[in-house]
């Protein structure tokens, strides 16, 4: 059970990055009314697309890796 929460916490942690560093930027570019906002991780956006699943991930990895 550790070793999946391990590997499925480390895919997780890297579709979030994937996820918000090309897709979320690439769905903004592709709206035709010409999307001009900015998404950083400190922002509402960054909070809700980053934030939550990548903190998701890392509670997986440090179970994972737990000694217990």
């Amino acid at each position: 059970m550790k070793t999946t929460a391990l590997i499925l916490g480390l895919i997780l942690a890297a579709a979030t990055f994937l996820w918000f560093f090309y897709f979320v930027p690439l769905g903004c570019a592709m709206n035709t009314t010409g999307c001009r906002e900015r998404f950083t991780v400190w922002s509402g956006a960054g909070l809700l697309h980053f934030w939550l699943p990548f903190l998701v991930a890392l509670t997986a990895v440090l179970y994972g890796v737990s000694r217990r």
